[in-house]
């Protein structure tokens, strides 16, 4: 049985977003398949730029008037035990996007990723985004992707001569730009990691003028760059600055030992009233189980959150002082995730008796439905039988399933011993990590 010609092309199309070089192989099938692949713009949108030019000039060609998405960064090439991690230089940077530059009224999506250092590497990519003139616009810009956290240009970029009216969706790590409401009023989603260029009240002052603009996001995911600026005292007398009415997904990631100043301020100086899910990361070194100092100052700051339905929480904020009094405050929670090895027997036991509080202070529709942990390493299933039995009918009204991922300590085999708690519990056996089973070097070489 065949497929239509235009469900076949639809296919060619889906699965070049995964495998940009899946046009040419589908058009080298059969005569059918190719002339289906040389009539389908859409499929030779994407421009992954590399050395290949006079390719990527053709796929344009081919593009016809469709819009174009943009990406350069460098790939690694695999060489067994080493993988060899090109290193761009800004002349080659300009080369490169040479061929698509005179397009960007064209551009739908632009996606540049730096991972070593080289000299002025945001000037050679940015510089005819940055021009004055209608040939800078963006009309059909719908996504924004800036990565390189090794940048030390400290100069701030207007981009598009400030006209790209359908952007709204921006990803930004270690670039300075200038905010303008023209190009970011409606942004719906932004995952920003803050420049370094200023630390403190100075990068939260930043920041909260970027969420003035910004006021329309569904999505934030905030990250500082670690400074060694935790906050001591923070100051939580000023009255909210920033009203993010639609804003339903928050995440706070903190890449250090200890929780930014800057984080704490925009925490005190935000409202988001309809926020459905929060979620607390820490990509500091998982095996320390060490907890962020001041927590309490986030408790102090930490907007109301009364529509709070997902509540993930990890390692270093894994702190039950913070956590506990947390869930009191949230009558709608339904889904509580925590990951980390500092969720132990006696962490659940207090988490268990918190929930048995929080009964009296919420509705049975409102209560927590689903308990989520993962990567418990010291956590054993006799740990969840004790802690879930110490209330007699907590498990009738209130958590219904316990979700078990990746908890060296507990096993299928443990099945038995959950079945007793009344609960649905379902496992996820740990998987073995792939850095420990082979370890590869990582080379950087200059083209």
């Amino acid at each position: 049985m065949s497929l239509p010609a235009e469900l076949l092309a639809h296919v060619f199309v889906l699965g070049s977003e995964d495998d940009f070089m899946l046009p040419l192989a589908v058009s080298h099938v059969c005569r059918a398949w190719r002339a289906l692949a040389l009539h389908t713009p859409a499929l030779w949108r994407r421009v992954v730029l590399d050395g290949r030019l006079h390719m990527w000039q053709q796929r344009i060609l081919r593009a016809k008037a469709c819009t174009l998405d943009i990406q350069l960064a460098p790939h690694p090439q695999d060489f067994g035990d080493v993988v060899v991690m090109p290193i761009l230089d800004a002349y080659t940077v300009m080369q490169y996007l040479s061929i698509v530059t005179p397009l960007i009224p064209r551009w739908r999506s632009l996606d540049i990723r730096f991972d070593a250092y080289a000299p002025l590497l945001w000037n050679a990519a940015l510089s005819a985004c940055f021009v004055q003139g209608p040939a800078a616009h963006a009309p059909s810009m719908r996504e924004l992707i800036l990565i390189y956290p090794g940048n030390d240009d400290t100069r701030e970029f207007l981009l598009f001569n400030g006209s790209a009216p359908r952007l709204r969706r921006v990803t930004l790590c270690g670039i300075r730009l200038t905010w303008a409401r023209s190009l970011f009023q409606d942004l719906e989603y932004l995952d920003y990691t803050h420049h370094g260029f200023t630390r403190g009240q100075d990068a939260a002052a930043e920041v909260l003028a970027m969420l003035r603009v910004s006021a329309r996001l569904y999505e934030l995911r905030l990250s500082f760059p670690w400074r060694g600026d935790s906050h001591s005292v923070a100051s939580h007398s000023v009255p909210l600055t920033v009203a993010l009415p639609r804003l339903l997904t928050l995440v706070l990631t903190v890449e250090g030992p200890g929780i930014p100043n800057a984080f704490l301020t925009v925490l005190a100086h935000a409202s988001c009233p309809a926020l459905r899910t929060l979620r607390l990361y820490s990509t500091y070194p998982f095996h320390r189980p060490s907890l962020f100092p001041h927590l309490r100052h986030v408790s102090r700051v930490l907007p109301p959150l009364p529509a709070l339905e997902v509540l993930h929480i990890e390692h270093g904020w894994l702190d039950p002082r913070f956590i506990f009094p947390l869930l009191l405050s949230l009558p709608r929670l339904r889904h509580l995730t925590l990951k980390g090895v500092r969720v132990t027997g006696p962490f659940l036991v207090g988490l268990a008796e918190n929930l048995y509080a929080r009964r009296a202070h919420t509705s049975l529709a409102s209560r927590l439905k689903l308990l989520e942990v993962i990567g418990c390493d010291l956590l054993a299933a006799e740990d969840i039988v004790q802690a879930f039995r110490l209330k007699p009918g907590w498990s009738r009204h209130g958590i219904e399933t316990i979700l078990i991922r990746d908890c060296p300590g507990i096993g299928p085999t443990a099945l038995g011993k959950l079945g007793t708690l009344g609960m649905d519990v379902r496992i996820w056996p740990a998987g073995t990590r792939s850095e420990n089973t082979a370890q590869r070097k990582v080379l950087y070489r200059q083209i």
